[in-house]
């Protein structure tokens, strides 16, 4: 039987990201183990950053526009 894959949430993804920072500066790992944890590491980084990309293009904010209609548009941080 196939297995579904479970996406992890970004908060636990920095979680993790935080505890691999900590063993690789704490410097008490192998080489092997040092390479081990900077590809998960990557591989963590990159979900966060496809998760962050996902919220964005959810964030949407309702404005009228000259017409009064509402309508949507893209949420701009200013």
């Amino acid at each position: 039987m196939a297995t579904k894959k479970t996406e992890v949430s970004f908060e636990e993804n920095i979680k993790q990201l935080e505890g691999i920072v900590n063993k690789l500066e704490g410097g008490d790992v192998s080489l092997d183990e040092m390479l081990e944890l900077f590809e998960e590491g990557i591989r963590r980084t990159k979900e966060c950053t496809s998760q962050l990309k996902n919220a964005e293009q959810k964030i949407t904010v309702l404005m009228k526009n000259s017409d009064g209609e509402i309508c949507e548009a893209p949420f701009e941080v200013e």
